[in-house]
């Protein structure tokens, strides 16, 4: 229900802003980004800048200088500040706009603005992709794939979006709005899915789209993509915008890897 707001909400301010899929990263933005952060049951000011890591990565040094994680943040603020045309001290009131509404607000936001992500992302695919294709969320890995061993993954795993043309699996694609270095479960389900998927048909692919910032944490998984090697599970990792300057850092090196909303969106056309 709230994941369907979500996507109402998207769908409205795509509309009102006359957005297209190069857009649509500022759409997400704006509906679940926040500068504040949860505490005892309510939103809070932080740093006046995007909370995109674990608040304790936020701090201030000697004369109240920003950390370097604080300073990614400014930066990405002003990024979002140039693309929505207001001010850098206006960008904390243009965002969040899903998380501060009445109907949610006062509800713990990790999984709420997980599954609004996953459904938006979603959204996007079934909008702007190929028409040709049937984008379903949450399909049970082992209704996709009978009589398929996943290992120790649950009973009840399941897929958070499933591409499927002509009745046949072509793309699997997990979301994750940021992750722990020491918790990125997509590569673990690229590994446990990708090979059930391509027993049926082997050009199947695995996608993994996050709007981490961490640039360690983004180059975990990027290691794991086809794009460095050959053989991974994984085919690209997609970032909400590669543009933004906090993770990309100038988009050299590894980070380079990184694929955007809108090129996934066009890949469709690809999945066979």
């Amino acid at each position: 229900m709230h994941a369907e707001m979500a996507v109402r909400m998207y769908g409205d301010l795509m509309a009102e802003s006359a957005w297209g899929v190069d857009q649509a990263w500022l759409a997400i933005a704006s509906l679940l980004m926040t500068c504040e952060v949860w505490e005892h049951g309510a939103w809070i000011q932080f740093f006046e800048a995007p909370v995109l890591m674990e608040r304790n990565n936020y701090k201030l040094g000697r004369n109240a200088a920003p950390n370097r994680t604080l300073r990614d943040s400014e930066a990405v603020k002003r990024h979002l500040a140039t693309a929505l045309g207001v001010a850098d001290d206006q960008v904390c009131s243009r965002i969040g706009l899903y998380l501060r509404d009445p109907a949610v607000s006062a509800l713990q936001p990790n999984n709420l603005r997980g599954h609004a992500f996953r459904s938006i992302v979603a959204e996007t695919l079934a909008r702007f992709g190929d028409p040709d294709l049937d984008i379903c969320e949450e399909l049970k890995a082992r209704d996709l794939f009978p009589g398929w061993d996943f290992g120790n993954r649950s009973k009840e795993a399941r897929v958070d979006i499933t591409a499927v043309r002509d009745g046949r699996v072509v793309a699997m694609i997990t979301t994750r709005w940021t992750y722990r270095h020491d918790r990125v479960d997509m590569i673990d389900e690229a590994r446990a899915y990708l090979p059930a998927a391509r027993n049926a048909n082997r050009k199947a692919q695995f996608y993994g789209v996050t709007a981490e910032v961490g640039v360690a944490r983004l180059k975990k998984v990027i290691g794991e993509t086809a794009s460095v090697h050959p053989n991974a599970a994984i085919t690209r990792l997609v970032h909400l915008n590669p543009a933004l300057p906090g993770p990309v850092m100038g988009n050299n090196g590894t980070l380079a890897h990184l694929m955007s909303l809108s090129d996934l969106v066009q890949s469709t056309w690809t999945w066979r």
